[in-house]
């Protein structure tokens, strides 16, 4: 389609304008306190897939803070998952106490 408009000669823009179709602006965030759509999926995905893997470091003693760190994710991510994994007791804050 370009190489026809231009061997007349024209733009797309300048075909667009004469035709009277809208120009879409590009949608600029200027304050962006929450996450796109695109950043929630992957955040998503990359907790489904490293679920075990904030177990084990966890386990390991390092802190949600710093597994989140390791991950690109937020603490609050890593914290939800570890009380889905029902790391945090009822009785407080605090790492599970040793079975062994």
């Amino acid at each position: 389609m370009d190489s026809i408009l231009t061997k007349l000669g024209l733009t797309k823009d300048y075909v667009q304008n004469a035709l009277g179709v809208p120009v879409e602006e590009p949608t600029v965030v200027k304050d962006k306190n929450y996450l796109a759509v695109e950043d929630q999926k992957r955040i998503r995905l990359r907790l489904k897939k490293y679920g075990k893997f904030i177990i084990a470091r966890y386990r390991e003693g390092l802190s949600p803070k710093q597994v989140a760190l390791l991950l690109g994710v937020s603490e609050e991510s890593v914290r939800s998952r570890l009380r889905k994994a029902k790391l945090f007791n009822s009785s407080g804050p605090g790492r599970p106490r040793s079975r062994i």
